[in-house]
């Protein structure tokens, strides 16, 4: 498939199958993330892939709960987010795996180094879409992270003190029909000669 066709039909989904997606799957995906590009070469992230569902829901109730739930506006009909939803418990939505991308602390203030996050994220995504995998990415994970609940995974998992989690990737097989492709709204490029 060419990379334009995966760009073009890759979704953000929210409903996912109970099957577990096969290791060789997450370790081209998780291999798809680290080869992001990173601010100076540096490759200073570092990305935790859980596949424990328990953990998972247990992590996605915290995340959840960090979003401000009601800010009155839909996200999508067909695979409905935490807003749209409040009665979806999780912000993973019961995914099966899920990609945990972090960042040096010590690179917090620079400009790129959350780009780098949400960049190796977006490989991540593409990725899985070519390996039949459906994902999504989720925000809130400084937040989600930072509840006492919560942050003793971290050194539990052996991740160095110096990083932090910036972005979430849910990853699992899609349950139901995949949503077609959104028109695009038009006038949004503007070429300058």
């Amino acid at each position: 498939m060419e990379l334009i066709d995966i760009i073009r039909n890759r979704r953000a989904i929210r409903k996912y199958l109970p099957k577990k997606v096969e290791r060789e799957k997450l370790e081209k995906i998780v291999e798809a993330g680290l080869f992001a590009p990173s601010p100076g070469g540096g490759q200073s992230s570092k990305i935790i892939l859980i596949d424990n569902v328990e953990l998972i829901d247990r992590i996605g109730i915290v995340n959840a709960n960090c979003e401000n739930r009601n800010r009155g506006h839909s996200v999508s009909a067909d695979q409905p987010s935490i807003i749209d939803d409040l009665s979806i418990r999780s912000g993973f939505y019961s995914c099966p795996a899920l990609g945990v991308i972090c960042i040096q602390r010590k690179f917090y203030t620079y400009v790129n180094a959350i780009g780098t996050a949400f960049i190796s994220a977006q490989n991540m995504c593409l990725e899985a879409y070519d390996l039949g995998v459906s994902s999504v990415i989720v925000g809130r994970a400084e937040a989600t992270f930072q509840q006492p609940e919560i942050q003793e995974l971290l050194s539990k998992w052996g991740l160095d003190p110096e990083y932090m989690p910036i972005a979430f990737v849910c990853l699992g097989y899609i349950n139901g029909d995949y949503p077609s492709v959104k028109a695009r709204k038009e006038n949004r490029a503007i070429f300058v000669d």
